[in-house]
């Protein structure tokens, strides 16, 4: 059976049952068809059109990315934001400040507001001898080498550059995913950040109910993945994405959801979304990863451990790892004080799964909050309607009480 048609044979399987699963957690008013796109401004137009200042600050990482940081400068304390999959700093800024943009809020408060963007994202297509258009190599990464890199090399900037010994961090989805492989590798980061943040956090993946899952027989087979997925730049096929589409959108999706491949990837919550919004999140959604980082997920699917990813051969674990073999994070090494933030219609981060964080990190968690509306996707932590009344109001109000 050719891979296209056991894909087909899985998707019909599994997918039974997927759909009209979740119950609304409050009744509200119909949503309305979204007008056209608004605008595709980036992060620091977005703050600056909101009146308040912002910065650039470009960064290179040990292997040489070219990273590019975004702050809203404030007197107080230091609050580090870092995206998640297919994301980018805009993420923290696309609802503005008058429907809930976190990075706005803590700005607000008087945080020193900065946000991260990883290799090969919007803004961070740049490499000291590599060119994203033309090199393949560029997109050789997986989220391994965020975590090794990327991550520690943003954090270091921002406590040289602000004179600061601690800072908060706030992660979403990969953004958890990282923090708690970069500090299971190195425990002096509890000294550094006084709390870490987990909004949606990501670590085991055997229960995610994500399409990722599904490409998870694949993610070893390279010329279907060449085919159907992009061996640089990450982005489905035509024919996948609409199969996709016909097995996972609900008829309650609004129109256009379903196109976009991060709505397919991590579900939606149709009372939450905010429809005048959705034309300018679709504008920013997907921001540009490599394939790679898509596939350690899917991996870890197949694999049912929190590892590295595997790049097929000895010689490349090697070249990427420094062993031949993938490298397995120990959770029970992450040493930071955690709050972790999770919602029950998260479809990459299922309950199930984050119960082993909560295991294997029980020692260092300061406070578990599940998100108490029945629905809460992946998605709402950013561009939900009540994101300030479920997330940022009691969030802010955890930072200004730590340690009092």
């Amino acid at each position: 059976m050719s891979g296209t048609c056991y894909l087909l044979a899985i998707l019909a399987v599994l997918s039974i049952g997927l759909v009209n699963a979740r119950v609304p957690g409050e009744f509200r008013l119909p949503v309305q068809p979204f007008p056209q796109p608004k605008h595709d401004k980036s992060t620091v137009e977005m703050i600056l059109d909101a009146g308040y200042p912002a910065e650039i600050h470009p960064v290179t990482t040990e292997d040489c990315y070219i990273l590019e940081l975004h702050r809203i400068p404030g007197d107080g304390k230091v609050v580090f934001l870092q995206h998640g999959l297919i994301d980018s700093s805009a993420a923290w800024v696309i609802a503005g400040p008058d429907h809930g943009g976190l990075a706005f809020r803590l700005a607000e408060a008087g945080y020193d507001v900065w946000m991260g963007n990883y290799r090969g994202n919007t803004y961070s297509r740049k490499h000291c001898t590599l060119n994203p258009d033309k090199d393949q190599a560029f997109w050789h990464f997986s989220w391994d080498e965020m975590a090794h890199y990327d991550l520690p090399t943003e954090l270091e900037y921002v406590l040289r550059k602000t004179g600061k010994e601690k800072m908060f961090y706030i992660g979403h989805s990969m953004g958890t995913t990282t923090y708690m492989v970069m500090n299971s590798l190195n425990q002096t980061w509890a000294d550094r950040v006084e709390l870490a943040t987990f909004l949606a956090p990501v670590a085991y993946v055997d229960h995610m109910a994500s399409p990722i899952a599904y490409i998870a027989p694949f993610a070893f087979a390279v010329d279907w993945i060449a085919e159907n997925l992009g061996f640089g730049e990450f982005g489905f096929s035509d024919w996948l994405m609409d199969l996709l589409a016909a097995l996972f959108c609900d008829n309650s999706w609004l129109e256009g959801v379903c196109e976009n491949v991060v709505f397919l990837l991590t579900g939606y919550d149709e009372q939450q979304m905010n429809d005048t919004m959705l034309p300018t999140i679709v504008q920013h959604l997907p921001a540009p990863t490599s394939t790679f980082t898509v596939l350690q997920y899917a991996q870890e699917v197949n694999v049912k451990d929190f590892v590295g990813f595997d790049w097929g051969s000895a010689e490349a674990n090697m070249e990427h790892h420094g062993q031949e073999t993938p490298p397995q994070y120990i959770l029970e090494n992450v040493n930071t004080q955690i709050a972790l933030y999770w919602g029950d219609n998260d479809w990459l981060a299922q309950a199930e799964d984050l119960m082993k964080i909560i295991m294997k990190c029980q020692d260092v968690i300061y406070e578990n909050y599940q998100v108490p509306w029945e629905g809460w996707n992946h998605l709402d932590f950013m561009y939900a309607i009540d994101v300030d009344k479920y997330i940022n109001t009691p969030l802010i109000d955890m930072l200004n009480n730590f340690g009092k």
